[in-house]
């Protein structure tokens, strides 16, 4: 199994988004946003609201406005809708939906976003399953994304295919796959490093949702991940790996069975990529940085290990073994041990290394 462990370290280290010029009017009520705006049909929902698309008068451009409705939000859910607000406020990312502006009255909050044209799952719904060309433009925008939040210290926490919409790739307009991660309103900002960054609430959808939650243990930001496997298994494969009607048996499939590779005619890279994102330790489980640095995404072919031997893996790792000042121990050994040694096999290929270090990201 491919492995790249050297990425781990930069992927964690910490940054801080300053907050963008996004404006944040009171208005009276709803009347002043009519003026402004045309509203039209109501086009979805997100976690705590509904989703209109409007038309702003003056310029004649589409937006999408996210209505929250103050008095039917509790308390403690209210909280989440400032903190993606906040969340919004600070992401600037060509693949992360955009926040124009946010108007908010004393009984309702109205976030206005880009206008996109749906989402990935109702696209998926017609045309599953994708090619791995396809899908490979979707992870890679989606690993991405995901890789741009966590660097910046945000967890999202909900990555779906119904969150991730289709929009307008302003380099190509005749690329339908440009993609934007959406609704935030289950994401956190991270209170630190290490263990003062995990998280313990047991929250998302239950067909994405990591092991580590549905256990109700700890868990970091690679629970997100994990929700980029399911998107990638499902894609390729037009089901998704871990499916049950009863709510039990879907827990018990996610936490302790592996997905179904057998009757799937995928290219080994896309298997391989698959066995790395969904691992059930998260200690084992790639990053997002590790993904895109992946072969299948790389588009360079992974090779294959199983004839290699120990002369030839020691030979990869023959400039580590130098010691400064030193001539390499390698160089050493004699004509005999490299007889001896050269008849061994080993089979690194579809080993599934432990990684260094903690899922402490």
């Amino acid at each position: 199994m491919w492995r790249n462990d050297s990425s781990r370290k930069k992927s964690s280290s910490k940054q801080t988004l300053k907050e963008r010029d996004v404006r944040h009017v009171r208005i009276e009520d709803v009347s002043a946003l009519y003026e402004i705006y045309e509203f039209q049909e109501e086009i979805g929902h997100g976690s705590f609201g509904i989703v209109v698309s409007v038309v702003e008068k003056q310029t004649n451009e589409n937006y999408a406005v996210k209505i929250v409705n103050k008095y039917s939000t509790v308390v403690h859910q209210l909280s989440k809708v400032y903190r993606e607000i906040k969340i919004l406020k600070t992401v600037n990312h060509p693949n992360i939906v955009y926040l124009y502006k946010v108007f908010e009255s004393a009984k309702k909050i109205y976030m206005v976003m880009e206008r996109c044209r749906g989402n990935l799952k109702e696209v998926f719904e017609n045309k599953k399953p994708f090619s791995e060309k396809t899908t490979k433009k979707i992870i890679k925008q989606l690993a991405n994304a995901v890789y741009y939040l966590h660097k910046n210290q945000i967890v999202h926490r909900d990555i779906k295919m119904e969150n991730i919409l289709l929009s307008k790739n302003p380099d190509n307009p005749t690329d339908l796959y440009f993609i934007k991660l959406s609704d935030f309103g289950l994401s956190v900002i991270k209170a630190g490093s290490f263990i003062q960054g995990m998280m313990h609430d047991r929250c998302g959808t239950m067909l994405y949702m990591a092991p580590e939650i549905l256990l109700e243990r700890t868990y970091s930001e690679l629970c997100d991940v994990w929700s980029i496997g399911i998107i990638l298994y499902t894609l390729l494969c037009a089901k998704y790996p871990f499916a049950d009607r009863h709510q039990e048996e879907l827990i018990n499939q996610i936490c302790s069975k592996d997905p179904d590779y057998s009757p799937i005619e995928l290219t080994p890279d896309a298997v391989d990529l698959l066995k790395c994102i969904l691992v059930k330790d998260p200690v084992q489980r790639s990053t997002a940085l590790e993904i895109l640095k992946h072969p299948w995404l790389m588009e360079h072919k992974l090779k294959s290990r199983k004839d290699e031997t120990i002369i030839d893996y020691m030979k990869k790792w023959k400039s580590e073994m130098l010691l400064p000042g030193h001539d390499s121990d390698w160089m050493k050994i004699s004509e005999s041990d490299i007889s001896m040694l050269t008849g061994l096999s080993i089979n690194i290929g579809t080993t599934n290394s432990m990684k260094s270090g903690t899922s402490h990201v």
